[in-house]
């Protein structure tokens, strides 16, 4: 775990997630999907669990629709718009099954006109920057996480990330929405 850093940097920590490997992105996922079973017990079994397609270096995604999918989850993937919470759009699994498009800031989005508000999700599976020990998070700047979050207060709001994204202490700013569990490839954290 990374120490207190009085200034964080998403350049840094984007350039670190964006130097490992294929190979370590895929063992690092495979190994924090190990934790998976620990917050099926947080969920009804037909949870609605929203995660995000990895596009940016962040951990793999693949391992959480795979166990969506074993478990009979529905699954959703979030759609944005400029200044807005997220929705969530529902897919099906595997993934391949679905049509996608890039969207203006450069994520895979499903083609669908079916959404849902993040309230009706059971947990939403998010990707960020750095975390630390208290749930506090840092994005990638354009607010679309804490607009979310702060709307469905019953929803488990999930980290999933690098151990190297977990620090000590991160700076809160009021608008900061935290998470309820940090997910890395070393470790579960109940906030």
């Amino acid at each position: 775990m990374t120490s207190q850093l009085p200034n964080i940097s998403r350049k840094t920590f984007t350039k670190q997630r964006r130097d490992l490997s294929v190979r370590q992105r895929r063992q690092a996922a495979f190994l924090a999907s190990r934790f998976l079973i620990q917050l099926a017990k947080r969920l009804p079994p037909c949870a609605k669990v929203a995660f995000y397609l990895d596009d940016f270096g962040e951990l793999p995604t693949d391992v959480i629709a795979r166990f969506c999918a074993r478990l009979g989850w529905q699954a959703f993937l979030p759609i944005t718009k400029p200044n807005q919470a997220l929705t969530f759009a529902p897919v099906q699994l595997p993934l391949s099954k679905n049509a996608f498009k890039r969207h203006r800031l450069g994520m895979l989005e499903p083609i669908t006109h079916t959404r849902l508000p993040a309230w009706q999700m059971d947990a939403i599976i998010c990707p960020l920057v750095a975390v630390d020990r208290q749930g506090v998070r840092l994005g990638m700047g354009g607010g679309f996480y804490d607009r979310t979050f702060a709307n469905c207060p019953n929803t488990l709001k999930v980290a999933w990330c690098y151990e190297f994204q977990l620090v000590d202490k991160l700076p809160r700013q009021p608008w900061d929405q935290c998470v309820d569990v940090v997910i890395t490839d070393k470790r579960l954290i109940n906030i």
